[in-house]
């Protein structure tokens, strides 16, 4: 069976956990791959899932998209593993580099797990899932049950990952402060405020973007080249930096100011370009991706040690990974070559968009423009 046989909100929700947490290594694939996968999917599939219904329902864009990822990211690492103030989670000793006392956070920690969890669990999956049924654009994919049940999904999983980190004798009971967990809704209520305040105004017809500037985006073999390093760089400073304390602390600070800087100039001088399209944002992901087919052998070494048959799964997991781009890119073309999705709205395809993503669509959807699967 292929991927684009299964329906939208099925794929997405097996395709979240695999690309979030197995992918990446950060699961021993042994016996305990296959006890981790319903609690984790439940907590990565239903949250990308709902995530991507939200956004399609109130006509939002990638923005708006990766906004809610980095919601997500934190209320997992702050509220559910509590990583983000746990100084000593898992006994890693994570808070013992680059922490903030005042705040109860280390920061090449934070910006490191929330960047995986907002780009890699999230973001990159509902990317490749779009892409792969570029004919349900826009359209939601499931009705009120199914969101429930995604809702109810959610929280279960959220409930049992809680739970076991709590129980496990590595993280002796810890529980975050009443502070923290204030000041962790307010940032969480602040985040979903904003992403829903970037919704793009609704496409007008006429020249668009190309009558605002002229402006090109870079290539998207570029963009995703672009990706790859990035996401490189990214593993390789934590790596060597907070965890084996081969670079100094401030060069540790240093490096990473620079990282996020000029990841985030590239991407939002590119969203800007007259000729951003679906091929660039999907270009990211693809790049994000292949950063994590090679990641995940250092991951699984570096944890687990070297053995043969969580290698050799981890290397089919790669050609999984490395198929389903090849599959996906075969679909970039059905979203045009103007369909522009990012800080600035939507563009192009103008008529899809507007008869799939309209005001009448934030209620409930038609029998027809949703799955079969609740």
């Amino acid at each position: 069976m292929t991927v684009k046989r299964l329906p939208p909100a099925l794929a997405l929700f097996l395709l979240a956990p695999l690309v979030g947490e197995y992918l990446l290594g950060n699961i021993p694939l042994d016996v305990w791959a296959p006890v981790a996968f319903p609690p984790t999917a439940l907590l990565y599939g239903c949250g990308a899932v709902l995530i991507r219904e939200v956004v399609t329902r109130a006509g939002g864009g990638w923005l708006m998209t990766l906004l809610l990822a980095i919601t997500y990211g934190i209320i997992e690492e702050a509220l559910v593993t509590q990583s983000l103030f746990n100084q000593n989670y898992l006994g890693l000793g994570l808070g013992a580099y680059g922490d903030v006392p005042a705040l109860g956070i280390s920061v090449p920690w934070s910006v490191y797990v929330l960047s995986i969890h907002s780009v890699w669990s999230i973001f990159v999956p509902i990317v490749m899932v779009e892409t792969l049924y570029a004919d349900r654009y826009g359209r939601p994919w499931l009705r009120a049950r199914g969101l429930v049940a995604n809702a109810l999904g959610y929280v279960v999983g959220a409930v049992i990952l809680f739970s076991a980190m709590y129980l496990n004798e590595a993280n002796d009971g810890f529980l975050l402060s009443a502070l923290q967990l204030i000041g962790t809704v307010v940032v969480v209520a602040v985040l979903i405020i904003l992403a829903f305040l970037s919704r793009p105004s609704r496409p007008s017809r006429g020249p668009g973007r190309a009558a605002q500037t002229s402006r090109r985006a870079w290539s998207p073999v570029a963009l995703g080249a672009f990706a790859l390093a990035a996401g490189t760089a990214l593993f390789l400073l934590f790596e060597f930096g907070p965890d084996r304390k081969a670079l100094s602390e401030p060069a540790t600070w240093v490096l990473l100011s620079v990282l996020v800087t000029v990841v985030l100039v590239v991407i939002v001088g590119n969203t800007r370009a007259a000729d951003w399209s679906h091929r660039h944002v999907y270009a990211l992901a693809a790049g994000a991706v292949l950063t994590y087919c090679w990641v995940g052998f250092m991951v699984q070494i570096t944890q687990y040690g070297f053995r043969l048959i969580p290698t050799i799964i981890q290397i089919l997991l790669v050609a999984g990974a490395v198929s389903l781009i090849v599959i996906a890119s075969r679909s970039v073309d059905a979203f045009g070559s103007a369909v522009a999705l990012g800080i600035t709205g939507e563009s192009g395809n103008t008529d899809k968009l507007e008869s799939t993503v309209t005001s009448g669509d934030i209620g409930e959807p038609s029998p027809e423009s949703v799955d079969e699967t609740e």
